[in-house]
């Protein structure tokens, strides 16, 4: 049987590449988009640890005003409302429907895997014109945990109808498949040219350039 594939979608579906010039044009390149997204991922990481949930839009405008802050600059609620819009309209990489329509017409189940709320994901998957590639679009509010909590993906596989054996996980984030791969899920790291996969965590399963690369490694298998 063919394994059921999910997609984080924030920087491996969709390029943040808005956000990046946002930051630059807003603070001049004092803060970079980079410091804020990894404090967003801090906050949620910390979130899913004390079992203190909050949306990831929530955490968002609280990285914003932190990392603002951290560097003498005060983050104004247009602020915050400006990121919310961008986040919702970032367009898809350029291999990013090739590759999932590779897998669509190949014969994989094809679905999304976010730590984005479920308005915003689906607003974001359709807005880059890849909805309808996908049977499903799951979030973390399913189980109130971020990723890389494993409860995310097995929970994913449940509602997808598999067990976590049967799921791949195709992610940019290393600490995105080092959770799945714990969970009992293949992982497939998207080398998208920024940090190396790190070597504290167990190797993924597969890398891959991009994801037509991923959906050419899948099919091979």
């Amino acid at each position: 049987m063919r394994p059921v594939i999910v997609f984080d979608v924030n920087e491996t579906l969709l390029d943040l590449a808005p956000i990046r010039e946002w930051f630059e044009a807003s603070f001049g390149g004092s803060i970079s988009a980079s410091e804020w997204f990894g404090e967003m991922l801090r906050l949620s990481f910390v979130s899913a640890t004390t079992d203190r949930y909050q949306p990831f839009t929530t955490l968002a405008a609280h990285a914003l005003s932190t990392t603002a802050a951290s560097h003498g600059h005060v983050a104004t609620e247009s602020d915050v409302v400006t990121i919310g819009t961008l986040m919702r309209n970032l367009g898809p990489h350029d291999d990013s429907r090739k590759g999932v329509e590779m897998l669509v017409d190949a014969g994989f189940t094809v679905a999304a895997l976010t730590n984005s709320p479920p308005d915003q994901a689906i607003d974001q998957l359709r807005n880059a014109g890849l909805d309808d590639l996908l049977t499903s679009v799951l979030t973390v509010e399913m189980v109130r945990r971020f990723k890389p909590h494993a409860s995310v993906y097995r929970e994913a596989a449940k509602r997808l109808g598999v067990s976590t054996s049967d799921m791949v996980m195709i992610a940019a984030h290393d600490w995105d498949i080092a959770g799945a791969m714990a969970a009992g899920c293949g992982g497939i790291f998207i080398d998208r040219g920024g940090r190396p996969y790190s070597e504290a965590f167990p190797p993924p399963t597969m890398t891959a350039n991009d994801i037509p690369d991923a959906a050419a490694q899948l099919i091979g298998v």
